[in-house]
């Protein structure tokens, strides 16, 4: 399909405005300018705390009907300041069952996850293999840090999660 020159002037002109809008809608958080003082003083690491409350949580069920290889968990939640208090952003992840606790040993379901936090001045985005008891309930762990956008270009480390009631607190560990 071949575009007209005003139709991509257009679409470009959409897509900047949409940018400049959702940076308008959310807050400001950064390794550096993080509001809830999590700083562990360690040399070279910095911290960066923010919660997701409310997802959505929908699971794809291939054939065979249960958990199995390839079953898909999509997520989506909006983002808070470490407080809870102010909206900051939005969390969009998925996780595919590479594992099912498909044996009568086996006590949780392994996933792959793949997870991109949007924040204000950027996105960052995690990976890691995360164990699941329960495919339709967040459970603790850990990924790898594994790129960022905008301010948050070149980061690296680790990305901390943890179920307290309704909400998850997410704490990046990055490595200066």
């Amino acid at each position: 399909m071949v575009l007209s020159r005003t139709r991509v002037v257009v679409l470009v002109a959409m897509v900047a405005a949409l940018g400049i809008g959702l940076m308008g809608t959310v807050g400001s958080a950064s390794p550096e300018d993080n509001d809830d003082g999590h700083n562990n003083g360690d040399k070279g690491r910095s911290t960066l705390t923010v919660v997701s409350k409310t997802p959505e949580i929908e699971g794809v069920d291939l054939d065979p009907q249960g958990p199995t290889h390839g079953d898909i968990r999509v997520t989506n939640a909006p983002l808070y300041n470490a407080t809870g208090a102010k909206r900051i952003g939005r969390l969009d992840l998925f996780c595919v069952i590479t594992d099912p606790a498909d044996e009568s040993a086996e006590k949780a379901h392994i996933a792959e996850c793949t997870k991109t936090f949007t924040l204000p001045g950027g996105e960052i985005s995690s990976q890691g293999v995360e164990v699941y008891p329960k495919l339709s309930a967040p459970a603790p762990g850990g990924d790898a840090i594994t790129g960022g956008t905008g301010k948050y270009a070149g980061v690296r480390g680790e990305q901390r999660f943890e179920p307290r009631g309704t909400k998850v607190i997410n704490i990046f560990h990055f490595i200066d």
